[in-house]
């Protein structure tokens, strides 16, 4: 692994390392970039970028309940067949990843490449305090601009249903069921029925193993079980479990025939086991006994694949409608899937616009019967294409959501077969925003010479306001974007675990200069095509060089 590192720190630090004297002399905004702004005297400055990475990844931590961003510490690993050629920027393979932001960027060792013939196949493996864990699958079929959600349930948010039970008399053995159907009826007649159900099966066999917290058996006979039974039988089996089922659907990865398989796919339920009371004793080891789990679906129409599911190092497991325990200390996970091959390149998507800006732009794709399916993003500069990949062969419809407020609603989009066609979508700007060019030359802290020109993801919004960052995707140190006249705006850039912001004011004089003071040395130009070129260099409060072996 070493020398992998290495020789992708060789690819950033020669071949993609460029001279300004070749590049940039020409530039106004640098007055004359080889010599010292207060000196005149000569210097070599080195402008770094980032272009040479043609897969980027955005990755995106989200509560499952609201959506919101989660900024709790988190800790992240790759797996899976290409999981390890998931790198830093500065070329670095991790073992694991921490982010305290809700977002991580990180991209693809550039000596690999994606195709279809060759996808890009790994999974994402999540944990965070407070929320469950979380692994996911994905198989990458071109290289991109590539943004991933992950839903993660908070333990806070999980539902704590206690189960009552119900006997069945069997050809044998007597046999204890507590349904999860049932349970929800228990609790409440108004709640929502699911479209399946969950029980949990126990057998006086089974039962006469358990222990309490003193390791005394709960039952001497089975003559002393029944007859606890009798004495309450509503209340002889109390079974409390701990669950969430507010997933939403999504494109993963299953094991079909030992073969990773991009489906259409949704978590159905998670949970756990939290307490366990039978007879009125709380049982503390089930002693080498066991309690069954057994799943149905029950709404129309069947799923091709439905049961437990457990996650291997890429991709799901589907294990069957029926599991056992042998410890108290057992949690699940219920799926349903299809199994309907998915298209490796779908529909072409043109998003063009009247204004010279970047944009990211997020889309819920739903079926004909309005069913939600997956989730997608966008991120590029008017006008660009997208070619969507992994696409069921159906007709479906785009609802685009409104997060930017710099943007009007954009209509959905009807797609008749989500597999072929060519489709534009036109994105308006919202009324009073204005267009600007930001141009950023990023200094090292401990080395003026060196400077980074990012092609990166940075976001923007009004200093201190409630509106959502957008997305800004900037190439080579500079991104076109939209703004308000007369506000103060932060630019960003996550970098490892932490933000690195600019400020700037979006107020000029009538020839474009601009006139505040700020923390980074700004100035401006007024554009032939009457937009304002900001030129912000800014200084790293961060070793970022140190990262990048400068």
């Amino acid at each position: 692994m070493k020398n992998k590192n290495s020789k992708i720190h060789r690819i950033i630090r020669t071949a993609f390392a460029v001279i300004l004297t070749v590049s940039l002399a020409g530039c106004n905004y640098l007055d004359n970039p080889l010599k010292d702004k207060e000196t005149g005297e000569d210097i070599n400055l080195l402008v770094l970028d980032f272009n040479f990475f043609n897969t980027r990844i955005s990755v995106k931590l989200l509560d499952a309940k609201d959506g919101s961003l989660i900024t709790s510490p988190a800790t992240i690993r790759f797996t899976g067949e290409n999981g390890n050629d998931i790198v830093t920027f500065s070329g670095d393979k991790k073992p694991e990843f921490t982010t305290s932001q809700g977002q991580l960027e990180v991209t693809v060792d550039p000596n690999v490449s994606i195709s279809e013939s060759s996808p890009f196949t790994f999974a994402v493996n999540v944990e965070v305090d407070g929320y469950n864990t979380l692994s996911k699958g994905f198989q990458f079929q071109a290289e991109g601009k590539k943004t991933i959600e992950l839903q993660l349930s908070k333990i806070a948010d999980e539902e704590e249903s206690e189960m009552g039970g119900e006997i069945i008399i069997g050809d044998g053995d007597t046999t204890f069921i507590v349904s999860g159907l049932q349970a929800q009826q228990l609790k409440s007649a108004a709640v929502e029925e699911k479209p399946y159900k969950i029980q949990y099966e126990f057998t006086p066999t089974e039962i006469l193993k358990f222990e309490d917290a003193g390791g005394n058996l709960l039952f001497q006979s089975k003559t002393d079980l029944m007859a606890a039974y009798a004495a309450d039988p509503e209340n002889f089996i109390k079974l409390t479990i701990s669950k969430f089922s507010d997933y939403k659907p999504e494109t993963d990865v299953v094991n079909i025939d030992g073969n990773p398989v991009s489906v259409l796919f949704h978590k159905l339920e998670t949970g756990k086991l939290t307490s366990l009371t039978i007879g009125g004793k709380v049982v503390a080891d089930l002693n080498g006994g066991k309690i069954t789990s057994t799943s149905s679906y029950t709404g129309l129409p069947a799923p091709d694949l439905f049961g437990f599911a457990q996650f291997s190092e890429q991709a799901w497991d589907i294990s069957g409608t029926e599991n056992s325990y042998t410890s108290l200390n057992f949690s699940y996970t219920l799926v349903k899937a299809s199994t309907e091959p998915l298209c490796p390149a779908g529909s072409s998507i043109t998003f063009k616009s009247n204004v010279i800006s970047s944009f990211s732009i997020d889309a819920d794709v739903y079926d004909n019967e309005d069913n939600l399916i997956t989730t997608l993003n966008f991120k590029g500069s008017f006008p660009e294409t997208f070619e969507v990949e992994n696409t069921p062969q159906k007709a479906v419809k785009l609802v685009f959501r409104d997060n930017n407020p710099a943007f009007q609603p954009i209509a959905p989009l009807e797609i008749a077969d989500f597999c072929s066609g060519n489709y534009e979508v036109t994105v308006s700007p919202t009324e009073g925003y204005k267009e600007y060019q930001i141009v950023l030359k990023a200094f090292c802290p401990d080395n003026p010479t060196i400077a980074v020109a990012p092609t990166y993801s940075g976001e923007l919004r009004i200093k201190n306001s409630d509106n959502p960052w957008q997305g800004a995707d900037m190439t080579g140190g500079v991104v076109d974007l939209l703004g308000l006249p007369d506000q103060e705006y932060q630019y960003r850039l996550l970098w490892e675990d932490e933000w690195e912001y600019s400020a700037l004011v979006t107020e000029f004089d009538e020839n474009g200069n601009y006139l505040h003071e700020s923390g980074s040395n700004i100035h401006s130009e007024l554009l032939e095509d009457g937009r304002v070129r900001i030129y912000v260099e800014h200084n790293f409060s961060q070793d970022v060089c140190d990262d990048l072996g400068w």
